[in-house]
């Protein structure tokens, strides 16, 4: 049962509303920042997200211990000091970019003494080594990633931005949702371990077919989603609404009698193709989201 509320969570954790966004979610002052090779960007406005019920009924149930030893060890707590947060790739090489409250003169203190190396590139200092290091680009941002591409954003620190593609498939995003993400060029772009035999063969078919994606959450009220997967061809799209439809159903079908609200969670989960795109929807009300979380954490 539970492998099916994930794989459900994958389809759901989207939904579909018909105005579209004119402006982008990621800020500005990280947008200028994203390598023009981009092929993914995945964010959250993490400002925004702590003043929701959902929040505050995730952080209560999730234990955290290495978030507090991370904070204990460094002086940094991402409950608190991060508010906006971004995710960006090649396909090869991710790239970690965070906005919020940062002291760094401390913050670099900390992880010198914890035993990281320290370089310097033009006037920055960068802790780490080459595969793997974070700076501080001034008081409110700090990026991680190769040590290549952080000194490819030291050395065009404007300039860059997000590419067209990218940016054309978040403006499909309302533009209050506080999660997002998107991805071009097609998964083949991804070195993803995904087996391509026995009963992962339809399930590989389907991710191949697909040629870019876009994902919004929004849990100001409840949680309120959408994904738009856009395929090669309509038999393509076909294919993967098919299997999307058929996961929901499946869920549907393995709800315990004595657990009825689970039905409602799944009732609230519409799939839909409009030629060589599939649209999964999902409207989660509030008074569901402390059950929808329990299953999600339930370990």
């Amino acid at each position: 049962m539970r492998w099916c509320v994930v794989a459900v969570l994958c389809a759901i954790l989207a939904g579909c509303r018909s105005h579209q966004s004119q402006s982008l979610h990621i800020p500005p002052a990280l947008e200028s920042l994203v390598p023009a090779d981009a092929v993914m960007v995945a964010g959250a406005n993490l400002d925004q997200i702590r003043n929701t019920p959902v929040y505050e009924k995730l952080m209560s149930r999730l234990p955290l211990p290495q978030l507090d030893e991370f904070t204990r060890q460094t002086g940094l707590d991402p409950r608190k000091d991060i508010s906006q947060f971004l995710m960006c790739s090649d396909g090869k090489r991710p790239l970690a970019m965070a906005r919020g409250k940062f002291h760094p003169a401390d913050l670099e203190s900390r992880l010198e003494s914890k035993g990281a190396a320290r370089f310097t590139y033009k006037d920055h200092r960068l802790f780490g080594n080459e595969q793997g290091a974070v700076f501080f680009l001034d008081d409110a941002t700090a990026i991680a990633g190769p040590a290549a591409d952080l000194r490819s954003i030291i050395d065009h620190k404007s300039g860059r931005g997000l590419p067209p593609a990218l940016r054309d498939l978040l403006r499909a995003l309302p533009a209050d949702d506080q999660i997002y993400a998107a991805f071009t060029g097609g998964l083949q772009s991804f070195d993803l371990p995904i087996p391509r035999t026995g009963n992962f063969q339809n399930f590989a078919q389907a991710l191949q077919s697909v040629d870019s994606a876009t994902l919004g959450i929004n849990v100001s009220h409840g949680i309120d989603a959408l994904a738009l997967i856009n395929c090669k061809r309509s038999d393509d799209a076909k294919f993967v609404h098919d299997m999307l439809k058929g996961l929901v159903g499946f869920g549907r079908l393995n709800t315990p009698d004595n657990q009825p609200e689970l039905l409602k969670l799944y009732d609230g989960i519409q799939v839909t193709q409009d030629q060589a795109q599939a649209k999964i929807t999902a409207d989660i009300p509030a008074d569901l989201t402390d059950r929808f979380l329990e299953m999600l954490t339930k370990r």
